[in-house]
């Protein structure tokens, strides 16, 4: 009831030009589905008096409000969740980034259209940005497999769907590593990791601790190497040069996995292609943590 109250209330939302100015930027308009979907949500005091923003028992001060084509509201992944109070004062500006498919159940394809909420409880009101909007999509399977997660790790025992995504972002076609929980569908990770160059699709591999290892083409002569656990964290990537011939992955005997046709440069220390994204633990006061 209190979420059905709160969505009645939006929708008599005062404009974002009123005493409190709210707008919202996203990156992309086009997303894959389970990605990061990255907000930077800009809110301005233009009450001309210092206000404080804080939750009450109805209502929390920061939010947003996620549409569906069907008209079907978004719901947030944990409705009672609390935010401590954030100062503004008088004309001052306050900058926030969030990952809303962290705080909402955007798990589904489609258009969706987005505004960010203000509430004041000094006015009593809600005061929102004008609606941006996105697509999410399945993205092109390039490739795809199962592995369980060996003993030693979180998850020791169960298996996991390893894929490899194709997604138009701009003019470019960039390369997804994607894994999920094969009984649970837990997404472990959708992480961008390069360009597609040439059509030229990548080669995956295992290790024997089911590490996966992804070499693709990066540029003339150019490959990378990425590494992902079976837990969906980012192990690194390594540069290699091909004078001649494509280089490729080989498994020897003892599960280890070689380079073999290409020359190992200066390794990268983060992914290049993703800006990495604030844990719920590291984000600024006043941001949801779910």
């Amino acid at each position: 009831m209190k979420y059905l109250r709160l969505l009645l209330f939006l929708v008599t939302a005062t404009a974002a030009h009123a005493q409190i100015s709210v707008s919202i930027s996203l990156k992309e308009r086009f997303y894959l589905l389970n990605e990061p979907v990255i907000a930077t949500v800009n809110v301005t005091n233009l009450t001309g008096r210092d206000i404080t923003l804080s939750d009450t028992p109805q209502y929390q001060w920061f939010g947003f409000r996620i549409v569906g084509e069907d008209e079907r509201m978004v719901p947030p992944r944990d409705l009672h969740y609390h935010l401590p109070p954030l100062g503004l004062k008088a004309g001052e500006t306050v900058k926030r980034t969030v990952d809303l498919n962290q705080l909402y159940e955007l798990g589904e394809t489609g258009t969706f259209r987005i505004q960010s909420t203000i509430y004041f409880d000094g006015l009593d009101k809600f005061f929102s940005s004008r609606p941006t909007h996105i697509e999410l999509n399945e993205g092109r399977v390039l490739w795809r497999q199962t592995a369980g997660v060996p003993e030693g790790l979180p998850g020791a025992g169960q298996m996991r769907v390893f894929s490899l995504l194709s997604h138009q972002v701009g003019e470019h076609n960039m390369l997804y590593v994607r894994i999920v929980g094969k009984d649970d569908g837990t997404v472990y990770c959708t992480t961008a990791i390069g360009k597609l160059l040439d059509n030229i699709e990548p080669q995956a591999e295992f290790d024997s601790s089911n590490n996966i290892y992804i070499l693709e083409l990066t540029g003339t002569r150019a490959y990378t190497l990425t590494k992902f656990s079976p837990n969906g964290e980012f192990q690194g990537q390594t540069n290699y040069t091909a004078p001649k011939t494509r280089p490729s992955l080989r498994k020897t005997a003892d599960g280890t996995l070689q380079i073999v046709g290409g020359r190992r440069e200066v390794p990268i220390a983060q992914n290049p292609t993703t800006v990495p994204i604030p844990k719920l633990s590291e984000r600024p006061a006043g941001l949801p943590s779910n």
